[in-house]
């Protein structure tokens, strides 16, 4: 038996949640508790009202529309901080479940499992590299020794203010902000590792269906008769039927409820998203060639914009493709040679497993269908924004 744990960089988030009073421990008092838990509460909620109050202070119009789209990301950020504040326990219940914990008989079914995660890490380090790279870079770049304009953190021009102890005020504020939520935006990763398990979840199910009625050498070798070969093998085989369709059934209770459990972070992702990659792109496309560094960053936020909609879409979709597929696997295993009442309900959980598992967020499918229609929406906005430029 092979057993896959928690991915390392995981582990490493939860730990960095812990380090900075983001989770607390069960020796803290209620009181210390309840203060960090506000303490993050408020800082939050500063950072997209603030940018919101920019949006409309601001003279410029691209940073104007710019700052709309930080206000709208800042909001989805600040769904995810009040989760892990608030929802502890239950999202290490899913980060820590024996379904995440993948345990394999089969060598070839545990490397390859193994590789798929190890590539999906790969990604979700690069991901989250580059988000700790950006952040300081944006907070340092316009420290008046850089830039000479009194501007903020990510390229906010403060026009609007006259006070020097305002500013720096502000970018103080801004700066800490800006790392609180780099840190929470962590939550995501946790959200992509579960998903990614779910999913490979589905195809070793998959391969257990296939090897559904394969009686193992030392059972067969026990089986000195033929006649009793086919009995251990027909009672093998309605045996482990039963234990793969409770897999099933739990599997399915257990992505439901994850569902259930993140699908207002979900429902404020898929209504947001379109506007943020619409606005996204409308600052790239009329931003001034004047300092290198802003189209780059520009650039960056455009890709977190599209990425944070697309895994989740994808992830979810992929979900549902490993699940569909079960059905197939099913009729792949050796049934044919069962019993008359076996082979019945065979093909009553044939037909039970053509139903794929699909997550649904109010009235909007998780599929990478509607992760097109939300950019095609976005293309449709920036024509509309462009046509008032």
């Amino acid at each position: 038996m092979f057993t896959i744990q928690v991915d390392k960089t995981i582990q490493l988030i939860i730990k960095i949640f812990y380090r900075l009073g983001i989770w607390q421990t069960d020796e803290e008092s209620n009181y210390r508790k309840i203060g960090k838990k506000l303490f993050y509460s408020f800082l939050g909620t500063f950072f997209p009202i603030f940018f919101a109050a920019n949006a409309f202070l601001c003279d410029d119009r691209i940073e104007s529309v710019f700052s709309v789209q930080i206000s709208i990301t800042a909001t989805i950020a600040y769904v995810k901080i009040l989760y892990i504040l608030f929802e502890k326990q239950e999202i290490l219940t899913f980060v820590c479940d024996p379904i995440v914990v993948h345990s394999i008989e089969n060598r070839e079914e545990y490397d390859e499992t193994v590789k798929k995660i190890n590539k999906f890490m790969n990604f979700v380090r690069m991901y989250c590299l580059a988000t700790f790279v950006t952040v300081p870079v944006v907070v340092l770049i316009k420290l008046p020794i850089f830039s000479t304009d009194k501007g903020l953190p990510l390229f906010i021009s403060f026009s609007w203010n006259r006070s020097e102890i305002v500013y720096w005020l502000a970018y103080l504020f801004l700066s800490l902000s800006c790392f609180l939520y780099a840190v929470m935006n962590l939550i995501t990763v946790l959200i992509w590792y579960m998903m990614l398990n779910y999913s490979i979840d589905y195809e070793l199910l998959g391969n257990k269906f296939r090897k559904l009625g394969v009686v193992k050498k030392t059972i067969a070798k026990r089986a000195k008769k033929q006649k009793q070969f086919r009995l251990t093998q027909r009672s093998g085989f309605v045996q482990d039927l039963i234990v793969l369709v409770k897999t099933h059934r739990n599997l399915a209770k257990t992505i439901e409820r994850f569902r259930s459990f993140f699908s207002t972070l979900f429902l404020v992702q898929i209504t947001t998203s379109g506007i943020t990659i619409c606005t996204s792109v409308y600052s790239l496309a009329f931003t001034s060639n004047q300092n290198i560094v802003q189209p780059v960053f520009y650039v960056v936020v455009l890709l977190y914009a599209i990425f944070d909609i697309f895994l989740v879409m994808y992830l979810a979709n992929d979900i549902t493709v490993t699940s569909d597929r079960l059905s197939y696997c099913l009729f792949e295993s050796n049934w044919i040679e069962q019993t008359q009442s076996c082979k019945k309900h065979v093909l009553i959980m044939g037909e039970v497993l053509k139903q794929p598992q699909q997550l649904v967020v109010l009235i909007y499918p998780m599929n990478l269908e509607t992760f097109m229609t939300i950019v095609n929406g976005a293309y449709s906005m920036f024509n509309i924004l462009k046509s008032l430029q």
